[in-house]
């Protein structure tokens, strides 16, 4: 089925009590082993790409992977950008078929935060895509320098619905003790915190950092409002693991690499399945009018479930990241498609 809108699948999962897992795909691998855990377990899922990815493979490629893929696919599937740092990235990732971004301003002063944050609140939702703030930061494990190596900054409760209303975001990236990359210890995360932050915002609430959270804390997570959980470490580790072990049982003169990369992808998928049981997710594709949020339309319209993400306005494929000029002449297009609208 066509990709559907990352909005949608949020949607959906509020309505019906469970979390959409958000997975990272660095590679064609990765992509593959997302979408084949959501077919096993009719798991909505959402595909993310790390802005880092995006420039080490290029803008599009790893888009255009996803695409086909889904298409050949019978669950919801969104893609998404991860930890966009400006509105070059962004835009570049609309033009590419991302229905949300997130837009990673946190490590700023709040005012600064909530400006930058605003000014691509204000595109994105001209071209309804979901935009993703985050508030607090989220130590990142992995890096030994920058804003993102240093302590975590948890996420204020009484701060939230100023953030959220000023900067206008759909969905809120939180920290409350969770940590991007391998924990140091059992992690334990705030769940007073979150609830607080639940009572004062209605914008979906997302929790990053989800590699070695325990079972039951996911699934406290879920139950205090958390609509979306991004993975990315656990499943790395999984393939890497089994990418090393499936080479070392083969012959140095048999360099076949589907049997090395077959059952990597498979660790990684069968980790992901766990996880989309734990969210709640399993079983939420088999739509038939059925599916949480839906009344029926999407089969009027021959879909299983969502709505299909429809062309962006340029059909451009840009080879790099736009350049400012190119920002504007956007820009300007999407003022004229506006005012044509009016």
């Amino acid at each position: 089925m066509p990709l559907v809108r990352a909005k949608t699948l949020y949607q959906q999962a509020r309505a019906g009590g469970y979390a959409v897992g958000g997975f990272d795909a660095e590679h064609i691998d990765m992509v593959k082993a997302i979408v084949e855990a959501a077919e096993e377990t009719q798991s909505p899922a959402i595909i993310f790409i790390w802005q880092e990815d995006i420039k080490s493979v290029g803008p599009g490629l790893l888009e255009a992977v996803a695409r086909q893929v889904a298409g050949q696919s019978r669950v919801p599937l969104a893609i998404m950008c991860d930890h966009a740092s400006d509105l070059q990235m962004c835009l570049t990732c609309i033009l590419h078929g991302h229905s949300g971004v997130m837009i990673d301003a946190s490590h700023l002063p709040f005012e600064d935060n909530i400006r930058e944050t605003r000014r691509i609140v204000e595109i994105c939702h001209l071209l309804d895509v979901l935009v993703e703030g985050e508030l607090g930061t989220v130590k990142r494990g992995f890096e030994e320098t920058g804003p993102f190596a240093r302590e975590a900054v948890l996420t204020p409760p009484e701060a939230v619905a100023e953030y959220v209303s000023r900067s206008g975001v759909d969905a809120l990236a939180v920290s409350i003790g969770n940590e991007s990359g391998v924990y140091k210890e059992r992690p334990q995360l705030d769940f007073p915190r979150l609830r607080a932050i639940r009572q004062r915002t209605d914008a979906y609430l997302i929790l990053h950092g989800g590699s070695g959270i325990p079972e039951e804390q996911v699934r406290q997570a879920v139950q205090d409002g958390i609509a979306g959980i991004r993975y990315a470490t656990e499943m790395r580790l999984a393939y890497f693991d089994a990418l090393e072990n499936a080479r070392r049982q083969l012959a140095r003169d048999n360099p076949d690499s589907r049997l090395i990369m077959g059952p990597a992808r498979q660790a990684a998928k069968e980790l992901m399945k766990k996880r989309m049981e734990q969210l709640g997710s399993a079983g939420r594709a088999a739509c038939n009018g059925r599916c949480a949020g839906c009344d029926g339309r999407c089969q009027q319209q021959g879909q299983r479930a969502g709505e299909k993400v429809s062309p962006q306005a340029t059909g451009k494929q840009v080879p790099a990241l736009m350049n400012n000029d190119e920002i504007e002449r956007l820009v300007a297009l999407i003022a004229r498609e506006v005012q044509r609208r009016a």
